[in-house]
């Protein structure tokens, strides 16, 4: 099997695996609509004035983040998974290397955060929120997958580090739910206290954020060309300690 059909398969499959789970594609949908509709609407009257725009509009790129992040970081429990029911033992044992593994892993379950991450964004538009332009929302998918392959080999690192599903779904509670708010998705980072925001420019995810907000709806907090070197930065070292935990993980086993 060559490296380029064994990556294929292994994106397909994890496709196919979150097609069949009705649940998360019923949830994909209502958790963004919760958060738009109700939480959007809700503060609209009292934030869209002091914040000068729609509080909707300046929410419905923070949603879409954090469909992506959400998704993305959760899908490291694959491989723990897949270990634990004997597939990825199955797959080692062919002449494929490690990193295409990993890499057709990471790359499948990128894939469907970010094709969540265009539901939340057809969502935001049915319930009315205006785009700047349509190269700024090309603009977006391009760092929305980014964004998903940073968040993909976050959680797989994490995943292959703690090495039990139930560690790993602990770790994702208490990680990914203060990423979300100390990123700048619900408030401008410069209402913060200094000491906050010292800690959300610490957070990759807020340069996401910055991203897609600045292409969205050409609201910029930070240069859009440092928010996509970090971005791009982080990506590149979060799949370098994927692929060095997996192959460490494979050769200790």
């Amino acid at each position: 099997m060559s490296e380029i059909n064994a990556f294929r398969t292994i994106w397909t499959r994890e496709l196919l695996k979150w097609s069949r789970k009705r649940t998360e594609l019923v949830s994909t949908v209502l958790q963004p609509i919760i958060w738009l509709a109700i939480f959007g609407f809700g503060m609209q009257g009292s934030i869209s004035g002091s914040l000068g725009i729609d509080y909707l509009a300046f929410l419905a790129p923070g949603v879409v983040c954090q469909t992506i992040m959400f998704s993305a970081f959760a899908g490291g429990v694959s491989i723990l998974m897949d270990k634990e029911f004997g597939f990825l033992k199955e797959i080692l044992v062919s002449p494929v290397k490690r990193r295409t593994i990993l890499l057709g892993k990471i790359f499948g379950g990128a894939s469907i955060a970010y094709l969540q991450g265009i539901i939340v964004i057809v969502l935001a538009l049915l319930l009315g929120v205006r785009f700047s332009s349509l190269l700024g929302v090309i603009t977006a998918l391009g760092v929305m997958f980014l964004l998903s392959l940073a968040f993909m080999g976050f959680g797989m690192a994490v995943a292959l580090r703690v090495k039990e599903i139930e560690s790993f779904q602990k770790l994702n509670r208490f990680t990914v739910m203060p990423m979300w708010f100390l990123s700048g998705a619900l408030y401008p980072i410069e209402r913060s206290p200094l000491w906050l925001q010292t800690i959300v420019y610490f957070n990759p995810l807020t340069y996401g954020v910055d991203a897609i907000r600045t292409a969205l709806i050409s609201v910029e907090r930070i240069m859009f060309g440092v928010d996509i070197i970090i971005l791009c930065i982080f990506v590149i070292a979060m799949l370098w300690i994927g692929i060095r935990l997996f192959n460490r993980s494979e050769e200790s086993s």
